[in-house]
């Protein structure tokens, strides 16, 4: 996990959420999919990025664009991502 995550912040749902879909995607068991490995080592391919990114717009009603996916090459960095992002759009609306 990234040095410059709050510890007291619960990336679980968001890691657990990302890793089936990556496993979907991928056409293995969700065991197999660790958080810390690159998108691409997993083998999430360009096309897969894409619907990924979509469905995370979906899931956390955010807006990304779909490089979103490059920009934090890890289920980790992407949960980290994803859970500030919904945090601060909280914390506007406040």
């Amino acid at each position: 996990m990234p040095a410059f995550v709050n510890p007291t912040r619960d990336l679980t749902p968001a890691i657990d959420w990302l890793t089936r879909r990556v496993a979907f995607y991928t056409e293995q068991p969700v065991h197999n999919v660790d958080p810390d490995i690159p998108l691409a080592e997993l083998g999430i391919e360009s096309v897969s990025a894409v619907s990924l990114c979509g469905e995370i717009e979906d899931q956390w009603e955010l807006e990304l664009d779909p490089t979103v996916v490059f920009d934090y090459p890890t289920i980790a960095e992407m949960a980290v991502f994803i859970v500030t992002e919904v945090e601060d759009r909280y914390e506007r609306a406040a």
